[in-house]
């Protein structure tokens, strides 16, 4: 019976001898990436709306002071105005278009995090409305939100090459 007893104490010493293991905190919810993912959204509702060529809807998530930086050489910093003109060419020369393959990733700041912003890769499909035939366009951008999570910049980079090319 002693050595039971022992036993018995010897067992109960040694699990309690035994460090306990914490259970890992919860990471805070980074609240830029919290902005990220609801810029998101409105940069793929903004792009939805230029694919179904909805003209009225689509200046509404962007700023009055917006300002467009296209892929052209010589061409920075144009006004909402002349980004409007530059997108209902685009909705009236190309039908079907579609951003397919579409990825979306966090814009970084200075400091290399995530600052709310949402870099975009992809390649727009669509119909030349002239030719009839298919084009394809591999697209990259960045889109620069405000607190109010409306876009204030968009600097693009393509090739409109392109948009000649035979597929």
């Amino acid at each position: 019976m002693k050595k039971i007893i022992l036993l018995f104490v010897a067992i109960v010493l040694l699990a309690s001898c035994q460090e306990k293991v914490k259970e890992p905190e919860a990471p805070m919810p980074d609240p830029n990436m919290e902005k990220f993912h609801k810029n998101v959204e409105t940069t793929k509702a903004f792009l939805e709306a230029f694919s179904n060529n909805d003209s009225l809807n689509f200046g509404q998530y962007v700023t009055d002071d917006f300002i467009w930086s296209p892929p052209s050489v010589g061409s920075d910093s144009l006004p909402r105005a002349t980004w409007e003109e530059a997108m209902k060419g685009f909705m009236k020369g190309y039908n079907n278009k579609k951003l397919s393959d579409a990825q979306y990733f966090a814009g970084l700041g200075e400091d290399q995090k995530p600052n709310g912003d949402v870099r975009v890769y992809g390649l727009w499909k669509s119909i030349n409305a002239e030719t009839g035939k298919d084009s394809r366009l591999k697209y990259y951008a960045v889109y620069f939100f405000n607190e109010a999570g409306k876009i204030t910049h968009q600097a693009e980079w393509y090739d409109t090459a392109d948009l000649t090319k035979e597929f």
